[in-house]
């Protein structure tokens, strides 16, 4: 999307409501305080707000609308509140947004240009900057940061998984290829009365790096669909990590990644740059029980978008901590050379405020070894656990719960 026409739903977005309600994302009230009429409205997508704010649009939506009358009219902006107001005989154009502290006044020749100078100012100054920055905190659904869905989330989730929950359910031995991951999964969240709805697909393919298969190096390739209400975002990341054993017991993976995120339905587009460092460790118990200590330190930061002579940066940077207990035992009895991993896990987000920063994970994974696999065709030689593996969590939180369902297959 470009970013004149990003500053453009940004500008047509101030005339919205002062609430946000439960199942809807954005909603309109303006009100012509000349005559004392108003009209609501209300939207899962921003872009359909743009003609609700022309001239002909306003006067069919209120009777002997004239453009010297007194307007005025508030926004939610997906939680973020705003306010526009034109005196009457006035073509000035004030803007006021609480929360940062501003408190702007435009004069053009007509309304109009007021609204283009309201839209160079955003250009100029950087304020678009803090506007996303603030929906972070403000938000419950915002596509960047703030959210267990967010771009932010995901890639923490992502990183986490191949450096922890990957390495921590493979048993020792030597595989003697490469393999290429595919783990779709699907997570139902709920934010303070909004609904959303994440499908992922985390694509990753493993080269190993000497006799020990816990020494790899990954490539991934994730792209996820989030949907909240009729509102849609995209996003997709290009990373490396590199699974280096310590001892039989721990391992240490260095990843990095870059991701991208856009929706037009909620005027967002930014692109985060991370690093990330995990620990696994397993204690062996003996008769293939283990139990499994995972930490993670991460850090994961909007950077410095460019298009055509414009460049604007949320300033969004977080550090991040991951941390799980996993106990993995054999399931024969269920079925041949099966496993189940139970876990739990606690993610926090110090830095930049959001909307939720920490929330909590339990779950389990059941999983069939590649001995299972391939034991009809004879093929008994594989020492990997991980090959195919149906896990479900519960996520939770002050503010938030959900599940989460994943399927991943290895080959």
């Amino acid at each position: 999307m470009k970013l004149k026409k990003l500053h453009k739903i940004l500008i047509f977005s101030f005339l919205l409501s002062q609430s946000l309600s439960a199942g809807t994302i954005f909603s309109i009230d303006v009100r012509n305080d000349t005559t004392g009429d108003s009209f609501h409205e209300e939207t899962s997508d921003i872009l359909d707000l743009i003609d609700t704010f022309d001239k002909d649009s306003i006067s069919a939506q209120i009777d002997n609308y004239v453009d010297t009358h007194q307007i005025s009219a508030d926004l939610d902006f997906r939680g973020l509140p705003m306010k526009l107001h034109f005196a009457e005989n006035s073509t000035a154009l004030n803007l006021n947004i609480a929360s940062l502290g501003i408190n702007e006044t435009f004069n053009g020749v007509d309304r109009e240009e007021s609204l283009r100078l309201l839209e160079d100012w955003f250009k100029t100054q950087g304020n678009v900057e803090q506007v996303m920055k603030e929906l972070a905190r403000v938000s419950p659904i915002d596509p960047i940061a703030g959210n267990p869905n967010s771009l932010m989330a995901t890639t923490v989730e992502g990183d986490f998984r191949n450096g922890f929950q990957k390495v921590a359910s493979s048993q020792k031995g030597v595989s003697s290829k490469n393999f290429l991951l595919i783990a779709p999964t699907y997570k139902s969240l709920d934010i303070d009365g909004t609904h959303s709805d994440n499908f992922t697909l985390p694509l990753a393919y493993s080269f190993n790096m000497s006799d020990n298969p816990n020494e790899m190096l990954t490539l991934s390739l994730p792209i996820s669909y989030v949907k909240v209400e009729d509102a849609k975002s995209y996003s997709a990341g290009l990373g490396i990590a590199y699974s280096l054993p310590v001892t039989d017991s721990w391992v240490l993976t260095p990843a990095t990644k870059y991701s991208l995120v856009g929706s037009k339905n909620l005027g967002t587009l930014a692109q985060m740059v991370s690093g990330s460092l995990t620990s696994s460790y397993k204690f062996d118990l003996g008769n293939k029980h283990a139990i499994s200590l995972g930490n993670m330190v991460g850090y994961y930061s909007t950077v410095k978008f460019y298009d055509a002579d414009y460049a604007f940066d949320p300033g969004i940077a977080n550090t991040v901590f991951r941390n799980a207990l996993m106990y993995s035992f054999p399931t024969d009895s269920i079925y041949k050379n099966s496993s189940l991993d139970m876990f739990v896990i606690d993610t926090r987000y110090t830095g930049t405020e959001l909307y939720l920063e920490s929330y909590d994970e339990i779950g389990l994974s059941f999983g069939l070894t590649k001995n299972a696999l391939n034991i009809t065709a004879g093929e008994d030689n594989y020492e990997y656990d991980d090959e195919l593996k149906l896990g479900i969590s519960y996520l939770t939180s002050s503010k938030a719960d959900g599940f989460e369902i994943n399927f991943g297959y290895s080959f």
